[in-house]
């Protein structure tokens, strides 16, 4: 019996976690770095490059289209995912280029204080990636 009771509390968390989720962010907020994009195993995606840079809600736009872009892409290189296992080196290669090429897109968008921010994140993002690798 106890197992019903873990499944039901299971689907409320859900449930919970779907409709909080769905809300999104008061109207008037403030824009924050990007949400979506390349959240996953490694971290916190995108959002870690531009921790500490606030932008205006035209660098946001672009930045979401940038990012929907390159989403696209990756999709197309690995359209199941990590579901399919991880990927080969030939495929990891070409993620790494567009990685830097999304990394220089975005940098564009960017004034020249809020670029020396960036440059420092994509480093300790660089950093973390290799010492991952490295384990």
């Amino acid at each position: 019996m106890s197992w019903i009771k873990l499944a039901v509390a299971g689907l409320a968390l859900c449930a919970g976690a779907s409709v909080a989720s769905a809300q999104g962010a008061p109207a008037g907020a403030p824009q924050g770095p990007p949400q979506g994009g390349q959240q996953g195993r490694g971290g916190r995606g995108m959002s870690a490059l531009f921790e500490g840079i606030t932008l205006t809600d035209a660098q946001q736009s672009k930045v979401d289209s940038i990012g929907a872009k390159y989403r696209a892409e990756r999709q197309k290189l690995m359209p199941n995912g990590m579901q399919g296992g991880p990927p080969d080196d030939a495929t990891r290669a070409k993620m790494g280029e567009m990685m830097d090429k999304q990394a220089a897109e975005l940098r564009a968008i960017l004034t020249a204080d809020q670029q020396k921010v960036f440059d420092a994140n994509v480093e300790k993002r660089k950093q973390a990636m290799q010492q991952r690798q490295s384990k």
